[in-house]
């Protein structure tokens, strides 16, 4: 790499490590997207193969053991946080995503049919299973909780929640109604 790309990484790395030093895997999720990130579009031999060695620690460590899509192509500001290591992360390679943005495990960040990808605003916080899909943009600083699916814009500062779940009672346990015929007794009994 060179000086000025390393100098990138490091930095980039550096404001991800204090939000993801809880979990070993977290900070190598983190180190292996963001060398991606630095590599992608640079020319040169040197970016060349080291986009070689990013595309088989990707396959590896990201796809193949944590089991997420981190394309290198995603454009994501200083301080992202992955807990869970970003298990199950699908993200869109053309997304856009914000400074200090927290990324549960199991969120999706994709688009609807042909529609452009999600921008992710400054300090959002999506939780477990949420998806963020379409032409959507997130303000910052704004919530989304477990499992909401967002197609529409949210504002800075709101919260999206999936509504709360409803308990239905158990159906009445009856004995099944026998409508079978009447059964004559055998003749000499």
């Amino acid at each position: 790499m060179s000086a000025s790309a390393w100098k990138q990484w490091l930095e980039l790395v550096r404001s991800d490590y204090p939000l993801n030093r809880s979990s070993r895997e977290s900070v190598l999720t983190s180190a292996v997207w963001r060398m991606g990130q630095v590599l992608h579009d640079r020319p040169g031999a040197a970016p060349f193969l080291l986009r070689r060695v990013h595309g088989v620690l990707d396959q590896v460590w990201v796809r193949n053991v944590i089991g997420a899509e981190l394309p290198r192509s995603v454009v994501v500001g200083p301080g992202l946080t992955l807990p869970h290591a970003a298990r199950g992360v699908i993200v869109h390679p053309d997304a856009r995503i914000g400074a200090s943005v927290t990324l549960h495990h199991r969120v999706t960040i994709g688009v609807r049919n042909t529609e452009r990808p999600p921008h992710i605003g400054d300090g959002v916080y999506v939780g477990s299973g949420a998806s963020v899909l379409g032409p959507v943009d997130l303000g910052a600083g704004c919530k989304v909780g477990a499992n909401a699916v967002v197609v529409k814009d949210v504002p800075a500062g709101a919260t999206v929640v999936v509504g709360p779940v409803r308990v239905l009672p158990a159906p009445a346990v009856d004995a099944p109604a026998v409508d079978a015929p009447a059964v004559d007794a055998p003749a000499g009994s």
